[in-house]
């Protein structure tokens, strides 16, 4: 079974019209979506950033999760877990390592073993710089046993499963080839694993508006992402429609936001200057939801520093919302405390 998505003569059409071809195809596919816990966010609050903190939240997240969707973080069929993290702004703003370690943990109480896990990113050079993978002199590509994957070195892709669309591959000129206008899915995350995880962090980035969990289960999720990122106007249709792949989005089983830290503006490389922290863990089925909860936040701070704020209709949440990966309204979802007390 291939993965297309051509997009080439509907694209003239205009973008709704886009839209309603891609809703109408992947509609019957939604596993997740049907839930209704995909309404909420589930929310962790964390005294600190300490390992045992992380393990306290993942572990109350990942069995409230297990309560609600009534789906058991095991291994199945393949007996084998992904966890799809974020290297792409470098090590200052890399998915937490300790949350790393908290999400492993459980996954090995549930029976995965080391090597039924493994982790996930598009650049070794980053997963390196960031410390998921060790110095070039000890020859590993481990992360405390588990098996990091690159996707620029890694043989990752399958020729019949890929997002196509009429945009060129970046930089642009030259001879362009027959796969010029193809952005291979991770083979590894669409049929060679029980389940996902999307482990993302969330950064200002031009283009895409906000780069957070639609980003990294989409669009840094393929190697050629340069071409979306050229033609700005297309970006939110990429990011939103590669996530809605029904083979990839249904793998998908949740994600988890930790709020250590987040850029709001002036990314998507990293810088300190423009960084926020908030204690506390986030889970939500909904990719929509939790990349909109966090641009509310992002943009307080963008007002206080008398930045732009990133419009709450954004054509991010809207194309995410009219291809059926989720709603983002308030009087539509809800953010649920584990534990309001702390």
């Amino acid at each position: 079974m291939k993965s297309r998505l051509n997009l080439s003569n509907v694209f003239r059409q205009g973008m709704m019209g886009l839209l309603f071809i891609l809703h109408s195809s992947i509609v019957h596919s939604q596993e997740v979506a049907a839930q209704d816990h995909e309404s909420e966010l589930w929310r962790w609050e964390m005294a600190d950033f300490s390992a045992e903190e992380y393990r306290l939240g993942v572990q109350s997240l990942f069995q409230h999760y297990e309560e609600q969707a009534q789906f058991l973080l095991r291994p199945g069929e393949f007996k084998r877990v992904g966890l799809k993290i974020y290297t792409n702004s470098g090590a200052g703003l890399a998915t937490p390592k300790p949350l790393v370690h908290a999400v492993v943990e459980q996954l090995r109480k549930r029976g995965f073993s080391s090597q039924q896990m493994f982790l996930l990113d598009q650049n070794q050079r980053n997963l390196r710089r960031a410390g998921f993978i060790p110095a070039l002199s000890q020859r590993r590509t481990d992360f405390h046993g588990i098996p990091v994957l690159a996707l620029d070195t890694d043989p990752l892709t399958n020729p019949d499963w890929f997002y196509e669309s009429p945009l060129p591959s970046f930089p642009l000129g030259g001879d362009q080839g027959e796969d010029d206008r193809k952005s291979f899915l991770p083979y590894p995350l669409v049929a060679e694993v029980d389940f996902w995880i999307n482990l993302p962090m969330v950064v200002d980035c031009p283009g895409v508006e906000v780069s957070g969990s639609l980003a990294n289960a989409s669009i840094w999720n393929v190697l050629n992402h340069q071409r979306f990122l050229a033609d700005k106007s297309s970006t939110p249709v990429a990011t939103t429609e590669i996530a809605a792949i029904p083979e990839l989005r249904q793998k998908c089983a949740l994600t988890i936001l930790s709020l250590e830290k987040y850029q709001y503006i002036g990314g998507p490389s990293f810088h300190s200057l423009y960084t926020a922290s908030e204690p506390a863990l986030c889970l939500s089925t909904n990719m929509v939801l939790l990349d909109y909860y966090v641009t509310v936040k992002m943009n307080k701070h963008r007002r206080s520093h008398r930045f732009e704020e990133i419009p709450p209709d954004a054509s991010l949440f809207q194309y995410g919302k009219t291809l059926g990966l989720g709603e983002y309204e308030p009087d539509k979802t809800q953010v649920v405390v584990l534990n309001p007390k702390r």
